[in-house]
């Protein structure tokens, strides 16, 4: 009888290994799923920066330093045959922005491992690092001229003996618009190491090239560095024999970036060409080095172009630009304009640098499943190969099948986004689905790895862990919806004054997409975002009950007292076409604490301590408003943050809260009726 008994159990036990191992997404026994301690490890690169001579890339690797709550970041080699890779340095702190000597001799880089982040150099090949600078407020961005002998940086001005009295005498106190401190040019003899101010004044200096000849540099300024005083920066050449200043560009709106053409005879900049508007297009401008007519030449590409680099024979520029969910490097003809795109895929190209002769370009890829690496191509013929393999540890792991999806909104507008599908995704199976919107508004998806945390700028915080979240059965969408970049000024324009309007509609009707499509579970749909994704989270879950969970990071809930605490009045200025006592009813109306007694939704609410862009009190007044409806709700602040939550244990922290938030709430299907105010 024993024997029965354990015969029928051991039946019933391989029958039920049978059944576990078919109900098992494929491949899960070859691979595991994403975990957020895989984030966390994941190297990101930043930047790569070619040799003159094309035969070599420098590039940045920085990874989370969990035992300092920090970052470190080390700059290494690659031959561009795919040959030898080493690292170059391995001091503590962070060592980037590493530029090349013209020679290909020596390599110049920032590191803060003295304390402010100085100029130091290197042999590319062999050789200890030796300290440039020691400027009191540390250096800001370089260049060097084009005979190698001199470097060209920008450095904040230090402070006054003065204000250090004050400050002696008073503490730590903000005079709001008082004592800012100016962006001025200064020049280092590189041998010597003797520095000397060029550039003096009222006005602070946004970047800087130098004239093929060396004896001139070209840059923008504006009158201070605030954010609104963008839309004042114009463009000057400076004199290194006498510090003579010109101005050669003067008008409305933002010109920056200036480049001087290898012939000497041209400067190309970025420009919103004279207009004054947030979010229009900006454009490749070219002015005589002398100064005298503006030519845009870029007006066939309906985007926004933050910077451009010259061909060799000046005839051309080239830049990167949006198109949809990737970014791709175009051509510009300076003659007729004449526009050419020269990449192409579902990828992410960011961070071009050439060779001297322009025949050789190295520049970083994401896509969907890979964070950034490294890629060089001959110019003549494009043809990317890569050349670094930075983390590993991902090619092991299980990752959700992310897909371009799109659909049509109320008004038959074309809406555009990501779908990343659940691991081990079943056709007929539905899912909880999250979705994610991006912040902005006039920011976008694209196709690249996400989140990778760290790097020079980490994209604000990154605090939901996708592909994890797709590993514990969740599908998730990242809409695109009117008032995005990389669909034309039109699209980009489209929710001005209208904010929570179509932008909304957009938005939920990409939500019943994913639903008709069969993949999302209409009783489990959660909401997310950060900056103006967590305001978007906050309204939507005010005009409708659907979502039974949301998170929300750095968000606006009230946006009367926003305009007066932000940093950013003039872009709410822009667009709710007024201030708060012009057009108070559509601020209030726009405002989710005006309707905050329909939600329903639990409300996770994450933000900085020190955010300037979106002040504290915009989460503690939704928060108190929740709490006093008593709708579960958690709010954390993390402390000495900004905008952008840059302490890898707080991002870390941010993730594992946003994981567990949307499992306790979307695991198993909810009964509450759906319906929207």
């Amino acid at each position: 009888m024993k024997k029965g008994i354990v015969s029928f159990c051991l039946v019933c036990l391989a029958s039920a290994l049978v059944s576990y191992a078919k109900a098992l997404p494929k491949d899960l026994g070859k691979k595991d799923c994403v975990q957020i301690d895989h984030i966390m490890a994941i190297k990101n690169i930043p930047e790569a920066q070619i040799s003159p001579d094309g035969r070599h890339i420098a590039y940045v690797i920085s990874q989370a330093n969990l035992e300092k709550n920090g970052y470190d970041s080390d700059i290494w080699i690659v031959a561009t045959d795919g040959g030898r890779r080493f690292k170059l340095t391995n001091g503590p702190g962070r060592d980037d922005r590493p530029r090349w000597s013209p020679d290909g001799s020596t390599i110049a880089f920032l590191s803060d491992r003295l304390g402010k982040s100085q100029i130091w150099l290197i042999p590319p090949f062999g050789g200890e690092a030796r300290t440039l600078t020691r400027f009191d407020s540390g250096v800001y961005s370089f260049s060097w001229s084009s005979d190698g002998t001199k470097i060209a940086c920008l450095q904040p001005d230090p402070k006054t003996v003065e204000e250090r009295k004050v400050q002696k005498d008073s503490g730590d106190i903000i005079c709001v618009d008082q004592d800012m401190k100016m962006n001025h040019v200064h020049i280092i003899d590189v041998s010597t190491g003797k520095t000397r101010k060029l550039t003096k004044g009222e006005f602070s200096v946004d970047s800087l090239s130098w004239s093929p000849d060396g004896e001139a540099i070209v840059f923008s300024a504006r009158p201070s560095p605030k954010i609104s005083d963008m839309f004042n920066a114009d463009i000057y050449t400076v004199s290194l024999k006498d510090g003579f200043i010109q101005k050669i560009v003067e008008r409305d709106g933002a010109d920056a970036s200036p480049v001087w053409s290898p012939d000497g005879k041209s400067i190309a900049f970025v420009s919103m060409d004279g207009r004054l508007e947030w979010i229009a297009n900006w454009y490749i401008c070219v002015v005589s080095a002398e100064g005298g007519k503006i030519q845009n030449i870029s007006q066939r590409f309906d985007g926004f172009i933050t910077s451009c680099t010259w061909s060799a024979d000046s005839q051309s520029l080239y830049f990167p630009g949006n198109k949809g969910v990737t970014t791709q490097l175009f051509t510009v003809a300076v003659e007729n304009g004449e526009l050419k795109q020269m990449t192409s895929g579902l990828r992410v190209y960011r961070n071009f640098s050439f060779s001297g002769a322009r025949d050789m370009v190295a520049f970083l890829v994401s896509e969907s499943t890979t964070p950034a690496e490294v890629y060089v191509s001959a110019m003549q013929s494009f043809e990317p190969r890569r050349l670094t393999r930075t983390n590993p540890h991902l090619d092991s792991l299980l990752l959700g099948n992310t897909e371009v999806i799109q659909w049509q909104s109320f008004d038959g507008l074309d809406i555009e986004g990501l779908l990343i599908k659940p691991v081990g995704f079943e056709p007929g199976k539905r899912y909880p689905l999250l979705t994610y919107v991006h912040g902005g508004p006039s920011a976008k998806f694209g196709k690249s790895f996400s989140p990778q945390i760290g790097g020079s700028s980490p994209v604000q915080g990154e605090s939901y862990p996708l592909h994890v979240l797709a590993g514990e059965g969740f599908a998730i969408l990242l809409p695109n919806p009117r008032g995005s970049y990389g669909y034309g000024e039109q699209f980009r324009m489209a929710n001005v004054g209208d904010w929570g309007g179509g932008d909304y509609r957009d938005i939920m009707a990409g939500v019943d997409h994913v639903i008709e499509m069969g993949i999302a579970d209409p009783g489990r749909l959660g909401i997310m975002g950060r900056s103006y994704g967590g305001y978007m989270t906050s309204w939507i879950i005010t005009q409708t009950s659907r979502f039974k969970a949301a998170s929300l990071g750095a968000g606006m809930a009230n946006l009367i007292s926003f305009y007066g605490q932000t940093d950013i009045p003039g872009y709410m200025e822009y667009y709710f076409k007024g201030s708060p006592w012009t057009t108070r009813e559509e601020y209030e109306k726009r405002s989710p604490i005006t309707h905050a007694m329909n939600v329903q939704t639990p409300t996770l609410i994450e933000h900085g301590e020190r955010d300037a862009r979106v002040p504290l009190p915009q989460a503690r007044e939704f928060y108190r408003a929740l709490k006093k409806k008593g709708v579960p709700v958690e709010f954390i602040i993390y402390p000495r943050q900004g905008h952008s939550v840059r302490e890898p244990l707080f991002q870390r922290d941010m993730m594992r809260r946003n994981l567990r938030w949307f499992i306790r709430w979307l695991k198993s299907p909810l009964s509450d009726t759906n319906r929207d105010f």
